[in-house]
């Protein structure tokens, strides 16, 4: 067995496991960024629907949910294989 084979089997073996500091630490991170983005987000988007929320349409609703959660998607990914990269 080569000693890429060993280094695989033992990536299978054993799971890698966050540490708590890290998992805090990436909790912040993606609490300050999540806020650094829904600011500007809060600022473009939501005139754009003023009509649709004035006038409580669903679609809008629909819409407006769809964007944040496009965007909450994304950031949260983005972060998570960030600091899966990363080695405390």
């Amino acid at each position: 067995m080569s000693k890429y084979d060993r280094e695989n089997d033992n990536m299978f073996l054993n799971p890698i496991q966050d540490s708590k500091k890290k998992s805090i630490v990436e909790s912040v991170t993606d609490i300050i960024i999540g806020f650094a983005m829904y600011l500007p987000i809060n600022f473009f988007i939501l005139p754009m629907f003023a009509a649709d929320i004035a006038n409580q349409e669903l679609m809008g609703f629909l819409q407006i949910t769809a964007i944040f959660t496009m965007v909450a998607f994304v950031r949260k990914y983005t972060i998570r294989r960030w600091f899966s990269k990363m080695r405390f």
